[in-house]
């Protein structure tokens, strides 16, 4: 009935008072509303808790807090080593970074400043690159044996695309905010069965079953007649995670780098886009003199490093301004309410991800990925580092850690890895004569 419901696409635009995003209202799940109102499966109250009390941003910033509780600071931002139990705002103290501001250590030590990746979290629908020693490795974007990750950006490799999710390669690479918005819509909507229905401990601990999550995305983000999945950026409310009664609102703890002319004309996509104007009440002049203004993204790139085609997920993310450090990866947000749920229905599970997967991160190796060369800002030497360039502007991959090529754990796709680059010029062996996948010659590790 659910489903059936949801192949209606007729659309309510509709507002509400915690939010002054565009809230979008489907007739079908305005009619299950009214059909069903007290059926739905928000078993465990609001989620996050307090989303329709507070502003999303802080009921997303305590929610993910206490699932990645946290280490404590002083006034200065100075950590306070040795705290057990609560910090002095409340929280609970914890391993994690309270101030995210680089993706560079990020499935490493949490005392580096980094997060769990995508793949530590194990989300059903990343796909992965494995780690070869190609730029971008560990990563959503996949780059050939011969592509020059030191002359082109990897992020112009691509993701696993399918057009069905029948195949070999399922539904390909689904961008976790898109399960994080499915899995809120399902759970307050309701038309999935029991939450409890959602886990099989035994098969698959405290997360989500791939084969309930799929029906849920495919549910709210159909693929239209010639199999194209559409998935509208987490910064807007139709990519955005829901809330009661059918309602749905951008992410808060993207803080994306749309500002000026760039946020008018994403705007012009996405009504409900939330930019630099909303998510932290200023505009461009808020900038660092050497930052790119607008390039998109969760990342601020520096001038150079944009004209340098840099990948973005280089630079550091918002570290200015009333959100600096507040950013959180939309596979974070998912994990946390995995945890939330699950430690609602399985008796192994705790509401902290260091209860669940998270007992044996970091991995070793780890899941970190291949970073360029990095420099500090001359003049901003308190600023985090940019990618460093080098005279004639270009950027510098791999830096000083090397390719990582590794042996690690986990679920990586290599189809894409095997199959010659298009991008740029190909790389060459010694002799001048083209890089071939099976070329017999043994690979020799950093």
């Amino acid at each position: 009935f659910f489903l059936l419901l949801y192949s209606l696409q007729s659309t309510i635009s509709i507002y509400h008072p915690f939010s002054l995003a565009t809230m979008k209202l489907s007739a079908a799940v305005l009619a299950l509303a009214i059909l069903n109102a007290a059926a739905g499966d928000s078993d465990f109250g609001e989620l996050p808790p307090g989303i329709t009390t507070k502003d999303a941003q802080t009921a997303w910033e305590d929610f993910v807090k206490n699932a990645f509780p946290t280490w404590c600071i002083d006034g200065n931002e100075t950590r306070i080593d040795g705290v057990d139990g609560k910090c002095a705002d409340g929280s609970k103290s914890g391993r994690y970074d309270p101030f995210y501001l680089a993706k560079w250590h990020s499935g490493k030590d949490p005392s580096l400043g980094g997060y769990p990746t995508d793949v530590d979290t194990r989300y059903p629908f990343y796909y992965a690159s494995g780690f070869f020693g190609q730029a971008c490795a560990g990563g959503n974007a996949h780059c050939s044996f011969d592509f020059d990750g030191g002359a082109n950006n990897c992020a112009k490799c691509g993701k696993v695309v399918t057009e069905n999710d029948d195949g070999p390669n399922g539904p390909g690479h689904v961008p976790p905010h898109i399960g994080l918005a499915a899995l809120t819509r399902a759970y307050h909507d309701g038309g999935f069965g029991a939450v409890s229905t959602w886990f099989d401990f035994a098969m698959n601990g405290c997360r989500v079953l791939p084969n309930v999550l799929l029906p849920m995305i495919r549910a709210y983000f159909p693929r239209d007649e010639n199999g194209k999945a559409a998935y509208p950026p987490p910064f807007t409310s139709e990519g955005g995670p829901g809330l009661p009664d059918g309602m749905t609102y951008p992410y808060p703890l993207e803080f994306v780098n749309f500002v000026g002319e760039t946020c008018k004309a994403e705007q012009g996509k996405f009504a409900s886009a939330q930019c630099y104007e909303q998510h932290s009440n200023g505009n461009a002049t808020d900038f660092p003199e050497y930052l790119q203004p607008g390039h998109g993204s969760p990342k601020y790139c520096s001038v150079g490093a944009k004209e340098a085609d840099v990948n973005n997920d280089w630079c550091p993310y918002i570290f200015f301004g009333p959100n600096r450090g507040k950013y959180r990866h939309p596979h974070i947000a998912f994990a946390a309410v995995e945890s939330w749920l699950a430690s609602k229905v399985i008796d192994e599970c705790g509401e902290e991800w260091d209860d669940n997967d998270g007992k044996d991160y970091p991995h070793t190796p780890d899941h970190s990925i291949a970073w360029p060369k990095m420099a500090v800002v001359e003049g901003f030497e308190d600023h985090p580092m940019q990618p460093a360039l080098t005279e004639a502007g270009g950027f510098i991959w791999p830096g000083d850690e090397g390719t990582k090529r590794k042996a690690c754990k986990g679920m990586f796709s290599i189809e894409k890895y095997l199959t010659p680059t298009t991008i740029g010029t190909p790389l060459v062996a010694d002799s001048g004569t083209p890089l071939v996948a099976d070329s017999g010659t043994p690979l020799v590790a950093d």
